[in-house]
């Protein structure tokens, strides 16, 4: 219990944090939380088996996390042509920013694995049976055949069958999964007419699913979703539909991790680990790596969409403002400009265009340099950006040289239209 209250109270403080805008912990939030739960995830796990799930095994936990971040990179791999969410706000300095991004994609499968084992633990769906369902090698290929429709049919098409990507992968490996070890396999449990671990997996995601939108719906460093023709109805960043994705993205992380248990390349929670030469795993491990360094390169062009603004990089003199306390451009942009003026000893016409600026660098992710981007096009201020047609923004933005994807663009002007309503 110790563990509990420790991981609780980690979770509160970050989260008072967060809110106060104190950094590091408001552009932090997400990983600082996500560690604190699965944390939390041990404590129930120990509460009820007397054990750790992952901190009496830390090889278990090493691979666990390490394989996570590829994984979810392959997602990002498919997000270059899907275009669903991007990314705001990151650190500025690259090794902070990347270190950040490998924490949070790091707890991926821990989180999945993790809370079916909570959920397990409590007793959730143990006892649960159905009628058997035969699984013959013609059924376990129409299966792979489905699987890999699944993943190819978003990227032909990718505004009518993006929901497909969140499923795909299971149909296509844990067939695979099935022929070497039943006792690893989804596909096997029916065939035992035991849906248990499933079940467990589908209400794990949806829950887990939930806490990523929520931990991710405060913070500063955060993504934000354009899910077409479901960007308007959302709970949190997700469009509402989009949670009936996450119970079986669940499905797909936990059958990623059985295949590689079986390769030999990640290390079980209980048993003696698979063998695997040492030429397969340095093989993989190169490839994972090789893969992060492009996919780094990739997400740098296509899906991070700015880095945390600091008064330098909006040309607003941040020694003027010191007497006033500011610090950050979301300190500045909730001040008030007439104030303002009578502490530093500006003028208001100054102080007020400071205040716009960071104003609209700060909202809903726009940064420093798409806010730079923007006053070239005539839209220096939040009312200004409210009152832009987007279509005929991103035709202005690209006729000046900037790129402008026209989604991003429309949560912008969106989100100006939410400001100036308030």
């Amino acid at each position: 219990m110790a563990a509990a209250g420790a991981a609780a109270a980690l979770l509160a403080a970050a989260t008072a944090g967060m809110v106060a805008g104190v950094e590091p912990l408001a552009t932090w939030y997400y990983p600082i939380a996500w560690y604190a739960t699965l944390l939390i995830f041990e404590a129930a796990v120990a509460w009820r088996d007397g054990r750790f799930f992952f901190l009496d095994r830390p090889a278990f936990l090493a691979t666990a996390l390490a394989w996570s971040v590829p994984f979810w990179l392959f997602f990002e791999l498919l997000n270059l042509r899907l275009e669903n969410w991007y990314y705001v706000f990151l650190p500025r300095d690259p090794v902070a920013r990347w270190a950040g991004i490998a924490l949070s994609f790091a707890t991926v499968i821990p989180a999945v694995l993790g809370s079916e084992r909570a959920l397990r633990a409590c007793g959730v769906a143990r006892s649960v049976r159905i009628p058997p369902l035969p699984v013959g090698p013609r059924v376990a290929v129409s299966f792979q055949v489905a699987g890999a429709a699944m993943l190819a049919l978003p990227l032909a098409w990718p505004r009518l069958f993006f929901p497909l990507v969140w499923g795909g992968v299971t149909l296509l490996v844990d067939p695979w999964v099935r022929g070497r070890d039943p006792s690893r396999s989804l596909l096997a449990d029916l065939e035992r007419g035991e849906p248990g671990r499933i079940l467990r997996l589908l209400a794990g995601g949806a829950g887990i699913g939930l806490l990523w939108e929520l931990f991710n719906l405060g913070a500063r460093g955060k993504w934000i979703y354009t899910v077409p023709g479901l960007e308007e109805l959302k709970l949190f960043e997700m469009p509402v539909l989009g949670f009936l994705g996450f119970p079986f993205f669940a499905l797909e992380a936990f059958t990623v991790w059985q295949a590689l248990v079986l390769a030999g390349l990640a290390v079980p929670p209980q048993g003696t680990a698979r063998r695997a030469t040492s030429g397969t795993r340095a093989a993989a491990g190169l490839g994972a790596l090789a893969f992060g360094g492009a996919m780094i390169a990739a997400m740098h062009v296509k899906t991070i969409s700015s880095v945390a603004p600091t008064l330098g990089a909006l040309g607003i003199p941040s020694a003027a403002l010191a007497g006033a306390g500011i610090e950050d451009p979301w300190e500045l942009a909730a001040s008030d400009p007439a104030h303002l003026a009578a502490t530093v000893g500006a003028e208001e016409a100054q102080t007020r265009a400071w205040v716009e600026r960071a104003r609209l660098a700060t909202l809903r992710g726009i940064g420093a340099e798409n806010a730079r981007r923007l006053e070239e096009a005539g839209v220096g201020t939040v009312g200004a950006l409210a009152e832009a047609d987007p279509a005929r923004l991103v035709e202005e933005l690209r006729a000046g040289g900037a790129p402008a994807e026209p989604a991003r663009v429309r949560v912008w002007v969106r989100a100006a239209r939410e400001a100036a309503r308030r």
